[in-house]
């Protein structure tokens, strides 16, 4: 049998895993998918990127760090906008919503394994249902300091047994690693697509929304047959009304 084509997965996240009232109200992961022969291109592109944006080198691009103000913010999402045959996946929980008993509230370790798994899971789908053929999904996240990675590591390797029929495991090529960002360009364009979910979802002081860098690649979100990125390419764990109450969400849907 002939090898698949492979597809890459760079994964970040934004928000905090903490449930007080100090903590972000949502934890969300941001992933990135691209195909192997379409890598250089975005390698290229988080480069130039870094010499604009005046990044000291060796140093990876931080959207909290490099891309606070709005003119920033507007060059990378039309940069990255402009990426080929890549698909955005975000999956993204909301605090409020998570029930009184369940142990995503009083363990962090709990929280993230979950909420990765979830969106291990899109990642697969979206290797399987691949324009041109299912393709191998080779999987990085970034490394999260202070966190025992060893942990989503053991649950990674039970939930093959405990997911739907559906779920195509097969298609995981390797397991999943947790990188220094720095070393990896995927990993610092998921960071990018990380911070406009932020931005878009999070108001500022005076209760705005800034969506217009989300909206700018929203055409990079996995969609269904139909063209629909909900479940596909916009995962929520929490109440849909949150978001699609927000005043700048698109009637048709994101």
């Amino acid at each position: 049998m002939p090898t698949r084509q492979l597809v890459r997965a760079y994964i970040d996240e934004t928000g905090d895993r903490g449930i007080s009232a100090s903590a972000s109200p949502y934890f969300s992961f941001a992933a990135l998918l691209i195909t192997d022969e379409h890598e250089a291109a975005m390698r290229a592109a988080m480069s130039h990127l870094r010499r604009e944006l005046k990044v000291p080198p060796g140093k990876a691009l931080h959207w909290k760090d490099h891309v606070k103000v709005y003119p920033r913010r507007q060059y990378v999402a039309s940069t990255l906008a402009q990426l080929a045959d890549v698909k955005i996946v975000y999956v993204v929980v909301e605090k409020a919503a998570i029930p009184a008993h369940a142990g995503m509230r009083r363990d962090q370790v709990i929280f993230y394994n979950y909420a990765a798994g979830i969106a291990l899971e899109r990642l697969l789908l979206a290797a399987k249902d691949w324009a041109g053929g299912s393709r191998d999904l080779v999987v990085k996240f970034g490394h999260v300091r202070g966190f025992d990675h060893r942990t989503t590591c053991d649950y990674f390797k039970k939930k093959p047994q405990r997911s739907p029929d559906w779920v195509p495991w097969h298609l995981l090529r390797g397991r999943p690693t947790f990188e220094d960002q720095a070393k990896w360009d995927g990993l610092q364009a998921a960071d990018q697509y990380a911070g406009m979910l932020s931005a878009a979802i999070r108001p500022d002081r005076y209760g705005g929304f800034e969506a217009t860098h989300l909206l700018a690649v929203r055409h990079q979100l996995r969609r269904n047959g139909r063209g629909e990125s909900r479940n596909y390419g916009f995962k929520i764990l929490g109440n849909e009304a949150t978001f699609t109450s927000l005043p700048w969400w698109p009637s048709e849907g994101l």
